[in-house]
Order: structure tokens, then C-alpha cells, then sequence
């Protein structure tokens, strides 16, 4: 049999050298009775190779029938779907217009033929066949929504608003299409009209409040600021539990500037147990982004978290959304009791083990961290996160050999995320370190260095331990300057850039950096104060080497195990 590609471009080539879509078969010329069994027979077997799913083998035999029986508008119809649900639509588009033009008043090839011209972005044509299709079937509504929304996608709002007159004619006034001509009045700037059609809609059916709702909407638009609040004032009255009128009298007040009276009807809203809870969530959502741009919002989203926990107070998205407003307050013993309960009311989100477990490392409770861990783990075993809070939790005790079991086993997790891959192996760095496997962890330094170049915090942790070493010192101080040049006024950056110059005997630039250091940080660590004491003995200057080794000694997180030495010998001890 030939193939699909000879048989198209056989009908392509009849239909060019006729100028029209002549058959293959004249209309004049009829089948014998073999042909039309041998087409009937064909044309069956297409339709199984379709039910099987066979879709080629189906196209072909489609084919086929056409290449005997050029008129045969419902193969071209078939042939058309077939190519439309690959995707073809250029060729799905030849036959569907072949099978409208043959039987144009079929409403399937109609229907089909205005569905592929808009896949093939001929909207307008496309509006032209159903605008047809409704003149030849005026009593069918679906058509008419089908033109109608063919002439909106078409870009011709005041047509599809002609298309729905028509409709009305048919069918009255209905709610789906008097709010549709309103929006469409709307968007070619003629509110009076929307008002005149939505007055219409509200005399048909007096009690609906999502008619009112409309209405008010295109007042604000007008500015008609007043009858937009009578008629706000309206739906309350028909509809006093109604919790959408008062988001959107939140949305007017906010409007127009009263502030005061915006957040009294949010909280209206918000007391209201009808309002689902999806719409409360996805409101406070929004705050999250506005409270870092208005500070003042902060005292008004707490109470809304709370309205909302007091409305629903067995919903486990309720105390989320409540922790995350919390977090953000930097109250994270508040926010990790309420993304446990979250978890206590069945929350299985991965979202809020994660925030729980950034929670225990930020207030430095590791204990309860390897439990949550342990929890994430076992729930979300393919969770590259879990594994590494559980290292962090096991580098933080000193337990590096587990922690190093637990980023190896978090790596083999990471897909697709260089940045987290690049998280895993600066940690293997930091601990192969601690446990004295020099060569490891500079191979997982190397690595992170691999994927970024310049990521500033493993140029700097990598270089520190060089310098601690004292090798490579020219390698550590070229790392570490590109980190300083990356982030500037970083303390502890400024402070291994300095302790390298030290290691490196240039005692002049070290003080300058180590000071440097000291000056970028609020809190003075134990480890800079007592470098800065080192220099400076260097330097000669034994008295203020021995106050800065004292105040280090007095920092809360002290210094080295060298310090007590060096106090009481009095001398520089390494």
C-alpha cells in the first residue's frame, strides 16, 4: 500500500489542478457496487485501528478511503481528528475544511472544522463558520456560545455581544450571558450599557447577589463611588451572611482610602465560617508579599491568622499560614508549635516539615531536629533537604562521621539542582575537615567550586581552612580575596582574608583586615578578638594582645583552645 505521505500529497495535487475541492471520484461519477463495498469495508476497518488506538494504521486506511472515494467527507472528518490529536494541525486543518466544504450543514464538521482554525490561530474564519452554523441551526444555544466566544478570542467584543442578543432572543435573560455582555460592554467603554444590561439581569431575578455584585463592580469603575455602596448595601439586605460582599466592600473602602473600614469588613469576612477557607488562605498569601513592602500591615495579618485559626481552628493550613506570618516575626518558638500542630492535625505536606526543620536548626535545638528528621525522612524519603538539616544537626554535635553519612546520602537525592548539590558538598567539605580527612575535603570544596566559581561562602570557608593548615596560602588568599570582592563587608570573610595575611607573615595587612572585621560586626566574636591579639603580639604589642585575648576570652562564643594559655603564659601560643 502506498504511504500516508504519497496519498496526501495525491489529493493535494487533484485539488490544485481543479482549482476547487473537486473529488478524486466527480460527483457525476459514481461508485459501483464493489467500489462503495470495498470503500464501506476500508472505512470500517479505519474506525477499529481508531477505538484500538492504532492512530497511523487508522490515518492510513482513512487515507485510502479518500484516494477511492474523493467526496467521502466523514473520512476527511476522521482523518482531520486524528491529526488534530497529534498535534498536526496544518494537516488536520486540509481535511477538516475538505469535509465542511462537501457537507457544509453537517454540524460535527462545522464544529470541528472552527476548532482547528483556532489551533491554527485563524480566529476570525473560524468565527465565520460558527456565525454559519448558527444561521443554518438558529435553535441550538451551544452554537451561539460558540460563536460568541470565537468573535471574543477573535478580538471582536461588540460582534459576540450582537452574538448574544441573538441568544437572548432565544432564550431570555439568563445570568451566564447577561454578566458575560456586561464584561464585554466593560471592555469596549461602554459602562452605561453593562448597567442597563445587569439592571435587567437583577429585575429577572431580584434575590441573586452575585447580579448586585457585578453591578457595584462597574459603578467603582465609573466612579460612582455612592451607588456602588448602595448597592453593596443592597446585597446585605437580601443576603445579610453573605462573607463575599464584605471582601469586596474591604476592596471598595481600600479604594477609595478608609483604611479602617476596609480591615473591619476583611475581618467580617475572615469571622465568617462560610467563607471557605481557600479564599481566607489565599488573602493572607498576598500579605506575605505586602508586609515586606508595608511593615505596618505586620499587627493586621496576625489578626487576621488569628480570625482565621478561630474560624477554623481544627484546619491544619490554618496554623501554617499562621507559623509563616510568625517566622517572619522572627518568633520561631510560636512558629514551630504551630507547624507541629499543623502536623498533629494530619498535615502531609513536605513544606511544613521543611519550615519545622529550619526551625529547630535556627533556634539551635538539634535534639528535636534529628526527630523531625528522622519524621521527614521516613515520610519523604527522595527529600534531598531532610537528609542534609539532618547532617547539620549531627555536624552541630560533633558528630561528623554521621553527618558525613547523612550528605551522602542526601546527594544521591539531588536532581537537577546545582545549587543544592553545591549546599551538600561544602558541608562534606566543612566536616571531612573536622575529622581531619584533609584530602576529602578539599576534593568536596574543588566540587562546589566546579559548579559555581563564585560562591563566595565556600571561597571563604575553603581558604580559612587552608590558612588554618598552612598550606596552599597562596591559593587561600587568591579564594579569599574573590569572596571579599564578591560580598564585601563581610566579617568573617574580611577575618580569613586577614588571618591568611598573618599565616603569610605580612602582620601590617592582617591588622588592617582583623580590624576590619571587628568593625563589620555587631557582636565581636571570640575567634576575630583573639586574632586581632595574635597580630598585634606580632606586631610587638604585647599589652593590647593581652586585652584583646581577655575580651575574647569574655565573648559568649570565647575563643580557641589555645586562649587560657596565652593568658596566663603571656605569650603567643599556636
Amino acid at each position: 500500500m502506498k504511504s500516508l505521505r504519497y496519498s496526501l500529497y495525491f489529493f493535494l495535487a487533484i485539488l490544485v489542478a481543479c482549482k476547487s475541492s473537486q473529488p478524486v471520484v466527480s460527483s457525476k461519477e459514481k461508485l459501483s457496487d464493489a467500489q462503495r463495498a470495498d470503500v464501506t469495508y476500508l472505512f470500517y476497518n479505519a474506525n477499529k485501528e481508531k477505538l484500538l488506538g492504532n492512530l497511523n494504521n487508522a490515518a492510513e486506511l482513512f487515507a485510502e478511503v479518500i484516494r477511492k472515494d474523493g467526496r467521502n467527507a466523514a473520512s476527511m472528518y476522521e482523518l482531520s481528528n486524528i491529526y488534530s490529536e497529534q498535534k498536526k494541525y496544518a494537516d488536520a486543518l486540509f481535511f477538516a475544511k475538505s469535509a465542511w466544504m462537501i457537507d457544509s450543514k453537517n454540524p460535527w464538521y462545522a464544529m470541528s472544522y472552527a476548532d482547528i482554525l483556532q489551533k491554527n490561530k485563524k480566529y476570525n474564519e473560524a468565527s465565520e463558520v460558527l456565525g454559519q452554523l448558527v444561521k443554518d441551526f438558529p435553535d441550538r444555544a451551544d452554537y451561539y456560545f460558540e460563536w460568541a466566544s470565537a468573535l471574543i478570542i477573535s478580538e471582536h467584543p461588540a460582534d459576540a455581544i450582537k452574538a448574544y442578543d441573538k441568544l437572548q432572543e432565544q432564550i431570555g435573560i439568563t445570568k451566564e450571558v447577561s454578566l458575560q455582555k456586561a464584561r464585554l460592554y466593560q471592555r469596549i467603554n461602554k459602562n452605561d450599557k453593562s448597567v442597563e444590561e445587569l439592571q435587567k439581569l437583577i429585575a429577572s431575578n431580584p434575590a441573586d447577589p452575585q447580579s448586585y455584585a457585578a453591578l457595584a463592580e462597574v459603578y467603582q469603575a465609573m466612579g460612582q463611588k455612592d451607588k456602588a455602596l448602595e448597592t453593596y448595601n443592597r446585597i446585605l439586605q437580601i443576603d445579610p451572611t453573605n462573607p463575599f460582599v464584605h471582601l469586596s466592600l474591604a476592596d471598595f473602602y481600600r479604594g477609595i482610602g478608609e483604611k479602617e473600614k476596609s480591615v473591619a469588613e476583611l475581618k467580617l469576612a475572615f469571622q465568617n465560617k462560610e467563607l471557605d477557607i481557600d479564599t481566607k488562605i489565599s488573602i493572607l498569601a498576598s500579605y506575605e508579599a505586602l508586609v515586606e513592602l508595608h511593615p505596618e500591615l505586620k499587627e493586621q495579618a496576625m489578626e487576621m491568622c488569628k480570625l482565621l485559626l478561630e474560624a477554623h481552628p481544627s484546619e491544619s493550613r490554618a496554623h501554617s499560614i499562621y507559623a509563616v506570618f510568625l517566622s517572619s516575626e522572627k518568633k520561631y518558638e510560636e512558629a514551630r508549635t504551630e507547624y507541629r500542630q499543623a502536623m498533629n492535625l494530619g498535615s502531609k505536606e513536605f513544606q511544613v516539615l521543611n519550615q519545622l526543620m529550619a526551625l529547630d536548626y535556627e533556634v539551635k535545638d538539634y535534639d528535636t531536629l534529628l526527630i523531625d528528621c528522622t519524621e521527614a525522612i521516613n515520610l519523604f524519603p527522595d527529600q534531598p533537604l531532610s537528609y542534609l538539616f539532618q547532617g547539620l544537626a549531627y555536624s552541630q554535635m560533633k558528630k561528623y562521621s554521621d553527618a558525613v553519612s547523612s550528605y551522602n546520602s542526601g546527594l544521591k537525592m539531588v536532581v537537577d539542582n546545582p545549587k543544592l548539590e553545591g549546599q551538600f558538598y561544602d558541608q562534606l567539605g566543612q566536616a571531612y575537615n573536622e575529622m581531619k580527612e584533609f584530602d576529602k575535603s578539599d576534593q568536596s570544596f574543588e566540587k562546589v567550586l566546579a559548579i559555581n566559581p563564585k560562591d563566595a561562602n565556600t571561597l571563604n570557608n575553603y581558604a580559612y581552612f587552608l590558612s588554618v593548615r598552612g598550606i596552599k596560602l597562596e591559593h587561600a588568599e587568591e579564594m579569599s580575596k574573590l569572596s571579599n570582592d564578591l560580598e564585601p563587608n563581610q566579617a568573617s570573610y574580611e577575618d580569613t582574608y586577614g588571618w591568611i595575611m598573618y599565616k603569610m607573615g605580612r602582620y601590617d595587612e592582617a591588622l588592617t583586615w582583623i580590624k576590619k572585621s571587628l568593625d563589620s560586626s555587631a557582636v565581636k566574636s571570640g575567634t576575630v578578638l583573639e586574632h586581632y591579639g595574635d597580630v598585634l603580639y606580632k606586631k610587638g604589642d604585647i599589652q593590647q594582645a593581652l586585652d584583646y585575648w581577655q575580651r575574647a576570652k569574655e565573648s559568649p562564643d570565647g575563643g580557641s583552645d589555645f586562649l587560657e594559655r596565652k593568658l596566663i603564659e603571656r605569650k603567643l601560643v599556636e
